[in-house]
């Protein structure tokens, strides 16, 4: 159960006392007062350290990595390097700022990475700083503030202790994160600010977060940012939701179709599927009497166990289950496919559909064996062979990566992306053909990657690629889920394809297990990779994430281990029975054989990025493809994303549980797809061949109808097809919204403005729509272009009347276009006016509305609406420990359907039904939950 960025790390685990103090340090963080003053004047220029420019790099272009856990000196991590993702040590302690940090070595005497920033207002500046606070050790290190030519800062951090070094957790790690200041004045202007070491130490640096604030009151506490502009609307809107003017067409009728390019294909003629893998035991005694072995493909531990209660009989949990269909691991193809093997005779007598794990594995194959083992996956059993699982990889060829995979930090990133389809392309064929002595190709559509870090950079890619059921792993510390799922349901969808959920219960270096063969204890697990009964994500986790990826439209879901979902506790002499997480598991299975007619996710709001963007929340190593650092593209792409997931952003800074920053409570729900512009439809190296198309002839183009609003994210290389697209989309109704940065090549009628190349700068906006209540839209400095209107009407300006938001009527639809470039203010933080205008085009772009603080997900099926509702909070566990249950955490939530009559409302976890109230033409259902909760309600039109 190894994670994406600890593929070479080895395990760890902690004693139960400790566990339990470092959650009552955690839990006690929650009550820690953070809100900014919300003065017009006050900046806060936050800024990661992993960032930044300035790193040392390995010879690939990527970035050194130098752990915690390792400790390295110079000799092997030279100059600053990426500390994380972070482990136990870091998780424990509410976890990094975002996803990494950066560090240097105790006896490293140089080195220096920097920030190019704006300061927005001259004036008097506190300089913040999170660091590991090493107790009665120095870690020295220097803030460097350049304005022009001149310094005008320096202070030397980490030359004695901040913290307590009695506090419990430097008792227990020897050391603490902590923020220290020191105050400068700056001019407004451009200024370079940098993390230089100029000496040795006791101990390594380590550098989470640097901040820069006007906000002299402002004192940060953990990992919690400040009230940023945008996010204290957010709130406050949220609070009231008063009415907004919407930007795109009205809905259409709540009765009409699913398109047709929302629904799944089938995989193997099935709908769902549970890929499993299955004991190389259940293949030996397959010849017995069946009164003698387990009638099912199996997997548990202990083995004798289950075969002593189970052998012979028909009622089975899990296995016993329609949804389960075997997998096996690559290693022992050589005996599974000779012929008469147990597992052949039994693929051929049940005709059930099968996959084979690739994860660390291959396989050895004669001359002889190979071709025969190739032509029985591509000709027999070729339409119940699934493809090759790739758990937190694609393909597993790493180890070709530094000799055959081209890229430089000098590439642009579509550069970079056809860099890696070659690579992977080639080294997978290679793979491929070594085991099966024969040239077979990349086979693409039998690939089944599930990365967990970085699939939101490749998700789209390996589609284009061929790709035809793509798997997406989520480990419980990564933001927002729905998000993640967004690009992975999306790139399914644009390419006529399917997804996955690839399930394990990880957090950071941690698991939840329930076995002995992965129980990591004890000092050989000190520092990293603690697997027991205590670690890990909540069960409420575990439970939540089957219901999500099943409601938002995954076609299987495969558990990674398949072996830990029984036990025989003790001490003492119980049963052999399924342990927490296989009740969990038992309860959905049969929860989702009752409940087939799932439907359709309804996704309104489709979000189109560049094909090479490159982004990730989550990514390993830190910048896009490896080598590209982060730019403002990128910083703008988070900002988009925190507004649609609002408050993800926000809940991303409390102390880190599954619970929280996982599964988010969406103010505008999860209903956003994400594209991107490409114009390639089919890989031009896969040899698969999309269903609904006959050799040879044209491919038919993901169309964008469906989405009544399109938004676009980051800078986009538009093609002159796409223009003609988008053009095409909007004259037919659609609502397409675009920024400065992103209008490159297009038509200015289009737009209905005319440039004028001159930059004006504000703090502040108005917003004219009609009828609409006064909105606060205060905040950060920004800077926009000023425009003239050729068309266009101003649906937002600054004070003085310059537009910075227009909408122009095309045909049908309408262009919304702000003059803001990627809508961040000079403190790379998405504007205040740029999260109206969102909500604007958000907040009624579904017929369903849900009040109340819960997260959730709308299907259309044949009887009308699903709409499945999560209760984030109340629970909280930290990486290690038991969770703490506020019990008070109940959350009431109304749903409500206008234009439509609810003929009955059923609750498919309880068969609960619900009274419907009908009052002014909107029926309204009330549903109350439990803290950490689900509810999956049909509303049914009779």
């Amino acid at each position: 159960m190894k994670c994406s960025w600890c593929r070479s790390f080895s395990s760890l685990s902690r004693s139960l006392v400790i566990l339990l103090l470092l959650f009552a340090t955690a839990i006690s963080q929650t009550a820690l007062p953070n809100r900014s003053t919300g003065a017009t004047d006050h900046e806060y220029l936050w800024y990661e350290a992993e960032n930044m420019r300035g790193f040392g790099t390995k010879p690939t272009g990527e970035p050194i990595q130098n752990p915690s856990w390792l400790n390295l000196p110079r000799a092997k991590a030279p100059g600053w390097g990426i500390n994380g993702p972070g482990v136990s040590a870091e998780w424990s302690q509410g976890g990094e700022s975002e996803w990494n940090s950066a560090a240097a070595s105790a006896d490293e005497s140089a080195g220096k990475i920097y920030q190019e920033l704006e300061i927005p207002r001259g004036g008097n500046y506190k300089i913040w700083v999170r660091y590991a606070d090493w107790a009665r050790k120095t870690e020295t290190f220097v803030i460097r503030i350049t304005q022009g030519e001149g310094e005008v800062f320096r202070h030397e951090f980490g030359a004695k202790d901040v913290i307590d070094p009695h506090d419990e957790i430097s008792m227990y790690w020897g050391w603490t994160f902590a923020w220290d200041a020191a105050d400068t004045d700056l001019a407004k202007g451009q200024a370079r600010v940098s993390i230089e070491i100029e000496k040795p130490a006791d101990a390594r640096r380590h550098i989470d977060c640097v901040l820069l604030t006007n906000d002299l009151a402002f004192v940060p506490e953990g990992r919690r940012k400040p009230d940023f502009p945008a996010m204290r609307y957010l709130r406050q809107w949220s609070a009231t939701r008063a009415p907004l003017a919407p930007l795109i067409q009205p809905a259409a009728p709540a009765g009409s179709s699913v398109p047709s390019t929302w629904q799944r294909p089938a995989i193997a003629g099935r709908d769902f599927i549970m890929p499993w893998n299955i004991s190389p035991e259940f293949w030996k005694l397959y010849d017995r009497p069946a009164g003698e072995r387990p009638l099912y493909p199996f997997n548990a531990e202990p083995i004798e166990e289950f075969v002593a209660k189970y052998k012979g009989a028909r009622d089975v949990p899990l296995f016993g289950s329609k949804f389960v269909v075997p997998v096996v691991y690559i290693n022992n193809l050589p005996e599974y496919l000779k012929e008469g093997s147990p597992f052949l005779r039994y693929l051929r007598e049940t005709k059930t559909p099968f996959a084979i794990l690739i994860n660390y594995g291959s396989a050895t194959l004669s001359p002889e064996e190979g071709p025969a083992a190739w032509k029985l996956l591509t000709g027999d059993l070729k339409d119940q062979f699934i493809g090759w699982m790739s758990g937190e990889s694609i393909g597993y060829v790493w180890d070709e990566a530094p000799s055959q995979l081209k890229i430089s930090a000098s590439m642009s990133r579509r550069e970079l992306l056809e860099a890696h389809r070659v690579f992977y392309t080639d080294a997978i064929a290679r793979k491929w053909a070594g085991i099966f002595h024969t040239d077979t190709g990349a086979m693409w559509d039998k690939l089944i990657p599930a990365q967990s870090t970085s699939s939101t950079s490749f998700a789209h890619a390996l589609t284009e690629w061929g790709v035809r059921l793509l798997g997406i792993e989520t480990a419980a510390v990564q933001p927002m889920f729905a998000m993640r799922t967004a690009f992975t349901r999306g790139a399914a969808r644009q390419y006529g394809g399917n997804f996955l959920y690839y399930h394990a219960p990880n957090f950071g270096d941690t698991a939840t297990t329930f076995t002995k063969q992965q129980n990591f204890a004890g000092p050989d697990n000190f520092f990293h990779s603690r697997y027991g009964a205590t670690m890990g994500p909540s069960l409420s986790w575990y439970r939540k994430s089957y219901y999500f990826y099943y409601m938002s439209g995954a076609s299987g879901i495969y558990l990674e281990q398949g072996f830990d979902q029984f036990f025989k506790p003790g001490p003492g002499d119980h049963e052999f029975q399924l342990n927490p997480l296989g009740r969990i598991t038992d309860e959905f299975m049969r929860f989702a054989e009752k409940h087939p007619d799932r439907g359709t996710p309804y996704t309104p709001i489709a979000v189109l990025l560049d094909p090479a963007h490159g982004w990730d929340m989550t990514d390993y190593p830190q910048w896009p493809f490896g080598v590209s650092q982060i730019n403002r593209s990128d910083r703008g792409l988070r900002e988009l994303f925190g507004v649609a997931y609002y408050p993800g952003l926000v809940v991303e800074g409390e102390p880190a549980t599954g619970d929280r920053q996982a599964f988010v409570n969406g103010i505008f729900g999860d209903i956003f797809d994400v594209l991107v512009a490409s114009n390639t439809v089919q890989g031009p190296t896969s040899k698969v061949q999309r269903p609904d198309v006959a050799s040879g002839s044209p491919v038919a183009v993901y169309p964008l109808d469906p989405y009544r609003a399109i938004v676009v994210g980051g800078h986009v290389d538009w093609s002159p097809q796409w223009i003609q697209r988008l053009t095409a989309y909007v004259r037919s109704g659609g609502t397409l919204v675009l920024n400065l940065a992103q209008i490159k090549n297009i038509p200015a009628d289009l737009l209905g403005v005319r440039m004028t190349g001159v930059t004006g700068e504000a703090h502040n906006a108005r917003c004219l729509s009609p009828g609409e209540a006064d909105q606060d839209l205060h905040g950060q400095i920004f800077r926009y272009e000023k425009v003239e209107l050729n068309g266009a009407r101003t649906l937002m300006s600054t004070g003085s009347g310059d537009p910075l938001v227009t909408i122009n009527k095309v045909g049908k639809g309408t262009v919304v276009f702000a003059t803001l470039p990627d809508l961040l203010g000079e403190d790379d933080r998405i504007t205040t006016f740029a999260a109206h205008l969102l909500a604007h085009v958000f907040a009624d772009a579904a017929p369903i509305k849900v009040t109340g603080e819960v997260e959730y997900l709308l299907n259309r099926n044949e009887n009308g609406w699903v709409v499945t509702l999560f209760n984030n909070n109340g629970v909280f566990k930290p990486q290690q420990g038991l969770a703490q249950v506020d019990r008070t955490a109940h959350v009431n939530a109304t749903i409500s359907l206008s234009g439509q009559r609810i003929g009955k409302a059923v609750d498919w976890t309880t068969d609960k039904q619900f009274e419907v109230k009908n009052t002014n033409g909107q029926s309204s259902v009330a549903v109350s939950l439990a803290p950490g909760g689900i509810a999956i309600i049909e509303l049914s039109r009779k």
